[in-house]
């Protein structure tokens, strides 16, 4: 290859005799010591920490000397050898794969110089405080680090030490520049006495260029977004926070600082919040927030950048703690808190010109928020009438109002209306939408005022959020469904009086739904005539809460007087044991005092039909029991019969008593109501009568004893009563 090549070049007047491959050691072999002296230089400096200055400018020249002849080489092969080598490619490929390795060499040389020449620079640029030029610097270096292919990063030891150093740069610069931040702008908080202030104030230099440079720097960085960050937390926690829920006052001075003092802690109007707010940022964006943050030409401001780091959470806070709160709960309060969006409004307008709200942000929570003005106020009433609601719902039951003729109807329903709701209104009796006399609960009634309250708001708002308001008021009934039976359960489960204010609060408020949403629908205004606004769909459930609970406590009351009377097993051993004519007695007398103890709870609280309904039906009960227990007997005995026929009569009289309430006058109507009444007077009448009376009473089955009595229990009762004589057989006989 070396005289194929000396020949050629030779022959063309390049190298004369020199041989070119020697050419090529030759400049490999001294790129090889400059890259280990370079090496051996940084490591002097960057690993062993020896004191003394670098010298690379000979080594710089040495390399440029050698790029030149390896420039002049490399173009006389390219131009001059390589058209005339077709025929030996192996040894040209030889030589280029030595100007390749030469070329590699220069440039990891070259590259740890550069290295080394910027971190140089970044730290004597640190020294003379010019930041800017320090981060350009390390920016450079960290370009430079990135040409350096990966396996001379890990061939070369050296690299490590670099990188480490430059961390250590980057790190130093940051902390000088975190550091002349903090000392340009100062928040302060003091207490004298009972006066708290807080305050801002901007120790600026002669010449603005370095605060720019240093706001440059920083971003380069990618620190200065963190560093608002921290500056922005304590701004929002201690001057906005102040500014939004207390009065205050604002003093400027001239030497750049601003001071805001609590005049006291009552939270201000919105409107004066953004006054304060605003002259607040005005002051920020005129001593310092103005400067820009980039080198472009059309660069964006510090205020842009603070924007972007607190935006979110300064939205945040100033929805929470100024614009929420004043959100309106009744419709009359309308006007005025659109005064007050329409201040925060001109406030964002304010952000966006200074750049602290971007004009292209469609997602900016303060802008959402007023822009969904139509709805708060809605959204605020709903959650407050809900509130409210739940609040009635949980009241004691126990603290009840009389009411009496209760109208089902609106007041605002005319005769015509009522015509449309009857088919025919003569049939119509005078009472129809009337509520019967009883008492209810102060807080059901309040929920039916409640109601009203709801259909009056909705009256007031605009007519396309009329229907939000509809809604609410069938989630205050479905509420009531659900929260009243589940809160007060123990009560309507375990106490009667209880229980009866429960079933009349759930008629009370079903029979007031009834032409409820006839009065709704006919004052509201909707902006989809038509829509049926109906609660009359609720009116069966509510019923049935009341009702199911009623009748569960007539269960219960009628289990317990059952069991009074089987406990004592007063029937079934008239002529074994002496004492159970006093066991029988004593079980009349405790159904007695059970029956008096429910009319002392519910004669006054359920209406007069529902209460002789209930407690007829417990008496009739115990009337069943005992007549069930008389007629299943085998026999009893004269005593026995005399002393039932006593205790019977304590019945007899004391029963009506029961029905004997002020409110009514069917004082001799228990027979309405009790239906084994007249046959429990026909057993007594048979255990005192003698066969002939009981025969007569029945009178061919035609008597009154038959009308409530059969004929096989007619038979079983003097078969009881009577020994077996041919005058009972002849009694017998005629009973059929």
């Amino acid at each position: 290859m070396t005289s194929l090549v000396a020949d050629i070049l030779q022959s063309k007047g390049g190298l004369a005799k020199e041989d070119i491959v020697l050419k090529v050691d030759d400049i490999k072999r001294n790129l090889e010591d400059i890259k280990l002296e370079v090496q051996k230089s940084l490591k002097t400096r960057y690993i062993d920490f020896f004191p003394q200055h670098l010298k690379l400018d000979n080594l710089t020249d040495d390399i440029n000397t050698i790029t030149q002849e390896y420039d002049v080489l490399r173009n006389k092969i390219e131009i001059e050898i390589k058209p005339k080598m077709v025929s030996s490619v192996v040894e040209f490929n030889d030589v280029v794969e030595d100007l390749k390795r030469i070329k590699k060499l220069k440039a990891v040389a070259l590259n740890l110089f550069l290295l080394h020449k910027h971190l140089d620079a970044a730290k004597s640029y640190s020294l003379h405080n010019s930041y800017l030029d320090a981060v350009h610097s390390l920016l450079k270096f960290e370009e430079a680090f990135k040409n350096i292919e990966s396996d001379d990063q890990k061939d070369i030891t050296i690299l490590s030490a670099l990188r480490t150093e430059f961390i250590v740069r980057k790190e130093n610069i940051i902390y000088q520049l975190e550091t002349a931040w903090r000392e340009r702008i100062v928040i302060t908080s003091s207490l004298v006495g009972r006066k708290k202030s807080v305050g801002i104030k901007f120790n600026k230099i002669a010449l603005s260029e370095e605060d720019i440079n240093m706001l440059i720097a920083l971003k380069l960085l990618k620190q200065l977004n963190d560093i608002l960050k921290e500056f922005g937390k304590q701004f929002l926690n201690v001057i906005c926070d102040t500014a939004l829920t207390n009065i205050v006052k604002i003093f400027k001075t001239e030497n750049a600082s601003l001071s805001i003092e609590i005049v006291n802690d009552n939270s201000p109007d919105p409107s004066e919040a953004f006054m304060v707010l605003q002259e607040i940022f005005d002051f920020l964006n005129k001593e310092f927030f103005q400067l820009p943050t980039t080198e472009d030409d059309d660069s964006s401001s510090l205020m842009n950048e603070l924007g972007v780091a607190i935006g979110e959470d300064f939205s945040a806070l100033v929805i929470e703690k100024c614009l929420r709160p004043a959100i309106p709960k009744q419709s009359r309060q309308l006007e005025s808190f659109h005064k007050e969006i329409q201040a925060a409004e001109n406030f964002c307008n304010t952000l966006t010109e200074m750049g602290f709200i971007s004009s292209a942000s469609n997602g900016h929570k303060l802008l959402d928020f007023i822009l969904e003005v139509d709805t708060l106020p809605v959204n605020k009433m709903a959650q407050d009438l809900l509130s409210r609601a739940r609040s009635l719902m949980q009241k004691n039951m126990y603290h009840t109002v009389t009411v009496r003729d209760f109208p089902a109807v609106s007041e605002t329903m005319d005769a015509t209306q009522l015509n449309e709701m009857s088919v025919n209104k003569s049939t119509l009796s005078k009472s129809s939408f009337s509520f019967p006399e009883c008492q209810v609960s102060e807080s059901v009634k309040d929920l039916t005022k409640l109601l009203v309250d709801v259909k009056d708001e909705a009256k007031n708002i605009d007519p396309s959020h009329a229907h939000k308001l509809y809604y609410v008021g069938r989630k205050i009934c479905e509420l009531y469904m659900c929260v009243v039976p589940t809160y007060h359960k123990e009560e309507i489960e375990k106490l009667p009086q209880q229980t009866a204010i429960y079933h009349n609060n759930c008629m009370y408020l079903a029979h007031f739904l009834c032409t409820f949403g006839v009065a709704f629908q006919s004052e509201i205004r909707q902006s989809e005539p038509g829509l049926p606004l109906t609660f009359i769909d609720l009116v069966p459930e509510i019923r049935k809460l009341g009702v199911e609970a009623f009748l569960a406590q007539m269960r219960l009351q009628k289990q317990q007087l059952l069991q009074l009377i089987q406990e004592q097993q007063a029937y079934g051993s008239l002529l074994i044991d002496d004492s159970a004519v006093t066991k029988a007695e004593k079980a009349i007398r405790q159904c007695l005092c059970q029956l008096q103890l429910l009319k002392k709870v519910w004669a006054d609280v359920l209406p007069v039909e529902v209460y002789f309904k209930a407690i007829g039906t417990l008496f009739n009960t115990c009337l069943e029991e005992i007549i069930q227990h008389i007629t299943s007997m085998e026999d009893i005995a004269a005593e026995a019969s005399a002393q039932l026929d006593c205790m019977f009569a304590i019945l007899l009289k004391q029963g009506p008593d029961l029905f004997k309430i002020p409110a009514s006058d069917k004082n001799n109507s228990v027979h309405v109501y009790v239906r084994r009444w007249f046959k429990f007077q026909e057993l007594q009448i048979i255990l005192s009568a003698s066969m002939i009376e009981i025969v007569d009473r029945w009178a061919s089955g035609k008597g009154p004893l038959a009308t409530h009595f059969t004929a096989d229990e007619v038979k079983r009762l003097i078969r009881a009563l009577f020994q077996n004589t041919e005058r009972r057989a002849a009694a017998l006989a005629k009973i059929r």
